[in-house]
């Protein structure tokens, strides 16, 4: 990563080297099938269940409330498809800003025949608790919103909307699941499942420095899922355990959570300070808010009208500078890109000129300086070029 300023945290976190490789070592010497009976599979087995344990700490809950997955993608995926097994009668309710992998699996599930209703968010990039409830009947499955947009920082009142989801199971005489993908919340913001009211919530162990294709599902009671074989994490997410990827899950949890305040606090001086100069800048428009109670300090979205999101990203890519203009699932997508923006109001301008600023513990603000000082000097240029089109 020498001369690269790396502002794309959002879509992947810089690795905890060090973690890396002790997880590394730790499966070499743990190398047995954590489902056999012999010494070398204990050994595995061991290992296994104590970063189940370490898991359940930073989330307060039991151990046997964590399902081990290959990441966000598949915990979300296991929720949604879940409502097969209620049959076709049962709908679901989702927010328009969700990640595509709960949006996608929505949109398939629609064309298999389930109720999907889907709740626009505001201009703020917040969903209205109210305005879920409204739209929870008797045929009401499941819920999902998650806990901070991966593309404005949005923080949504997940507890809120919680405490709303089990009035209404009241009067309807229902159970309804809450689920929350909470991928861009975990060892970012403090997120307690259980506060929260929620059933189930997706975290990811790249999001936090961790290894790739490996997360956990938070499952507060038992679920019917469609995946069959060896039984393997209580039946729900079947095949071999991913041990390295596990442990070093486990070991970058720990040490995002141990350091949450101090680095929240840190983000929060960050984030005002990009903000603050980027407020001088002419034509930006601010899509995220400051208020970090609203939204979390380590995501920047903002526009410069009417430059190209795409074209900014590609100028300072040029420069060493690696930012986005969104979630990097949909990058190659522009109606998905454009979904989460245009589903809060934007208008399409603003929405295709949006990009997306995002960092972490190890950003430093000679970075963020120099970050800035391309950045105002490509968009005054871009500018220029554009009035004369």
């Amino acid at each position: 990563m020498e001369n690269l300023i790396y502002l794309d945290w959002a879509s992947t976190a810089v690795p905890e080297e060090d973690l890396i490789y002790e997880s590394v070592r730790a499966s070499v010497k743990s190398f047995a099938n954590p489902s056999s009976i012999h010494k070398p599979g204990k050994e595995a087995k061991e290992l296994l269940e104590r970063s189940r344990k370490m898991i359940a700490d930073t989330l307060n809950c039991k151990p046997e409330n964590i399902i081990f997955t290959s990441g966000g993608t598949e915990s979300n995926n296991t929720i949604l498809f879940s409502t097969l097994k209620k049959g076709r009668q049962n709908g679901i309710v989702i927010s328009g800003i969700e990640h595509s992998s709960v949006f996608e699996p929505a949109k398939t599930l629609k064309e298999m025949g389930i109720h999907v209703r889907i709740v626009p968010a505001d201009q703020n990039g917040i969903v209205s608790p109210e305005k879920i409830a409204r739209v929870i009947d008797k045929d009401t499955y499941l819920v999902s919103v998650m806990t901070v947009n991966n593309e404005t920082g949005a923080i949504q009142p997940v507890k809120e909307i919680g405490e709303l989801i089990r009035r209404r199971e009241e009067h309807l005489q229902k159970n309804i699941h809450f689920h929350t993908d909470a991928v861009q919340a975990f060892g970012k913001i403090p997120f307690i499942p259980e506060d929260l009211g929620v059933d189930s919530a997706s975290i990811s162990a790249h999001k936090i420095g961790g290894p790739r294709g490996v997360g956990a599902l938070y499952l507060k009671k038992p679920l019917a899922v469609l995946y069959c074989g060896g039984g393997q994490e209580r039946g729900l997410r079947p095949g071999t355990e991913n041990i390295q990827g596990i442990y070093g899950f486990t070991l970058a949890a720990e040490r995002r959570n141990s350091r949450l305040k101090e680095e929240f606090k840190r983000a929060c001086e960050l984030k005002e300070y990009i903000l603050d100069s980027l407020s001088s800048l002419n034509g930006c428009i601010f899509i995220s808010g400051r208020d970090h109670n609203s939204y979390s300090p380590y995501i920047i979205n903002v526009s410069f009208v009417p430059l190209p999101g795409e074209v900014l990203v590609r100028v300072l890519s040029d420069r060493g500078i690696a930012i986005s203009t969104g979630s990097a699932c949909s990058s190659a997508h522009k109606k998905k890109r454009l979904r989460i923006l245009e589903n809060m109001g934007q208008p399409k301008q603003i929405a295709e000129s949006a990009i997306r600023i995002s960092f972490g513990p190890s950003t430093q603000k000679e970075e963020i300086d120099e970050f800035l000082d391309i950045l105002k000097k490509e968009v005054n240029s871009l500018q220029r070029v554009a009035v004369k089109l």
